[in-house]
């Protein structure tokens, strides 16, 4: 787990991260023990994601949503009043730290929200993690700087800054980035239904294998971007 900034000292995104994790589980009445134990994290975790000392991975977020019952984003934005538009500015993004690169939130907050989006941003031969995850709905994927690979189900798509990429996110799915360049993407995550946990993490990043960074360079212009 990545320090939030060197000597461990946190930051404002840290502390707001932690104390809403200690609102929820004040809510429900639990102690540090308790929430450890529903999440399958050391209770040592959990205290230094309170305190702001730690930087979770949304795999890590993802555990503690749904041991608290709550949506991811609770844990980024809390429950404010619902609005009927949210504004957010660039500089003005939640997000979280990940080992490969960061992931920031947009906006969000409205009545019934279905659809959440989010800016990927992954470093030089990183990746979303080692095995693919999967969640309900569905994922529309567009490339906004440098050159990523997409796994859906297995098969490999190339995305090039500008291409795009829709699909049922119930396929186990990751993302790559081969190259040397940093790559940034947006998510945009539809779920039929409001549930603790719809969206799974994107986030336990680790190196990419040598194999791939040789087979999975960024495409030429008008070359096919679907590889096996």
């Amino acid at each position: 787990m990545a320090r939030l900034s060197e000597g461990g000292a946190a930051t404002d995104l840290g502390r707001r991260v932690g104390g809403l994790l200690l609102a929820a589980r004040r809510y429900r009445g639990w102690s540090l023990r308790e929430l450890a134990e529903a999440s399958g994290l050391s209770l040592t975790t959990v205290h230094q994601i309170e305190t702001g000392r730690t930087s979770p991975g949304l795999g890590t977020l993802q555990s503690l949503s749904t041991a608290l019952g709550v949506p991811v984003g609770a844990l980024f934005d809390g429950h404010g009043p619902a609005a009927p538009a949210v504004h957010v500015a660039a500089d003005e993004r939640p997000g979280v730290e990940i080992p490969g690169g960061r992931l920031e939130r947009l906006a969000s907050g409205l009545a019934s929200q279905r659809i959440r989006g989010f800016v990927l941003t992954l470093g030089p031969r990183r990746e979303t993690g080692p095995a693919p995850i999967a969640h309900p709905g569905q994922e529309l994927v567009l490339a906004l700087e440098g050159a990523c690979v997409y796994e859906v189900a297995g098969q490999r798509y190339s995305l090039a800054t500008g291409d795009s990429l829709l699909f049922e996110s119930s396929q186990p799915h990751r993302a790559l980035n081969p190259g040397s360049r940093t790559a940034r993407v947006l998510l945009a995550l539809y779920a039929p239904e409001e549930e603790p946990g719809w969206i799974d993490s994107h986030a336990a990043t680790g190196p990419v294998p040598a194999e791939t960074r040789r087979r999975h360079r960024p495409p030429r212009r008008g070359a096919p971007r679907r590889s096996s």
